[in-house]
């Protein structure tokens, strides 16, 4: 190396050495004309943070009530429907006797519901149309027994005859294939051997496809209608309408349904009663004072 430049460099070192230089930061008040205070903006942002924002920060019990009330209404009602669809599948399976609420929540295998819950069921299951309760004897609401109340009282061929007669002699149309389902399991089998005596017919209720049996009368006849008229009815498609469509069409149309088409049953007014006879000027005889009373005259 160079030795000019190593000589040069110990004479920098030197110097340095010997001469010490103190730069002062500049501080932000002097260097700046603006009044915000760093110390003054921590000490209020400290007591701004004192009880009211606490409190802030504490949990809303409204909204932890209402939703807790929320979810146990929630589980009332996701069980009373586990407790009717069970209660029907026992039906369906000729299981018909009647169960406590304790004997159907254990054979559902429900053993994490609330004092709350089991009293809300047992206030609510006798209300419930689709259940039928059979109460205790000694007045215990917790043995009260219930069972599923099918919408007919259909166990077999003849049953289902007598009731779709029952419904065509009082004018109440027919029986959904959707309501023989909850009474009979084999409802298919039972409508192919009562063939003869019912006619079913395809339909649509509540946007959905159903089934509809009436009482097939071998009274009634019906005359032969001419092809022009059958091919007339088959080119009609109301397939998409309901009843109530159909028959704002007819009203636009001119024609108005039928109404009152239930057979009138005469009531016997009741009976009135004789009104006793009142006795006008009938002189009343005291044969049994004969003797003792005195005339003054």
């Amino acid at each position: 190396m160079d030795p000019e430049l190593l000589r040069q460099q110990k004479a920098f070192q030197k110097h340095a050495a010997t001469t010490v230089a103190v730069q002062n930061k500049p501080s932000a008040a002097a260097s700046s004309h603006t009044t915000y205070s760093s110390e003054a903006a921590k000490a209020k942002k400290k007591k701004a943070s004192g009880p009211s924002q606490n409190l802030s920060k504490l949990p809303d019990f409204d909204n932890f009530a209402s939703n807790s009330n929320a979810i146990s209404n929630a589980t009332n009602f996701s069980t009373m429907a586990k407790i009717v669809d069970y209660m029907k599948k026992r039906h369906l399976s000729q299981q018909q006797w009647p169960l406590t609420l304790k004997e159907v929540l254990d054979e559902l295998q429900l053993y994490d519901l609330g004092k709350r819950n089991i009293a809300f069921l047992q206030e609510a299951l006798p209300n419930n149309p689709r259940l039928m309760m059979e109460p205790n004897p000694d007045g215990d609401p917790t043995m009260n027994k219930f069972a599923f109340r099918p919408p007919y009282k259909i166990k077999g061929k003849t049953s289902l005859v007598a009731v779709a007669r029952k419904h065509y002699q009082d004018g109440k149309g027919g029986i959904l294939v959707s309501d023989l389902a909850e009474c009979v399991a084999n409802y298919d089998a039972l409508l192919q051997q009562v063939a003869a005596d019912v006619i079913v017919v395809p339909t649509q209720v509540n946007k959905k496809k159903d089934r509809v049996v009436f009482y097939n009368d071998k009274d009634f006849t019906f005359p032969e209608l001419e092809d022009d008229f059958k091919a007339l009815w088959r080119n009609v498609s109301v397939d998409h309408l309901d009843e109530k469509k159909i028959e704002e069409y007819l009203q636009k149309k001119g024609l108005d349904a039928m109404k009152d088409l239930t057979p009138k049953v005469r009531m016997q007014a009741p009976l009135k009663r004789k009104a006793a006879k009142r006795r006008h000027n009938q002189k009343v005889q005291n044969d049994h004072m004969e003797g003792v009373l005195e005339d003054y005259e």
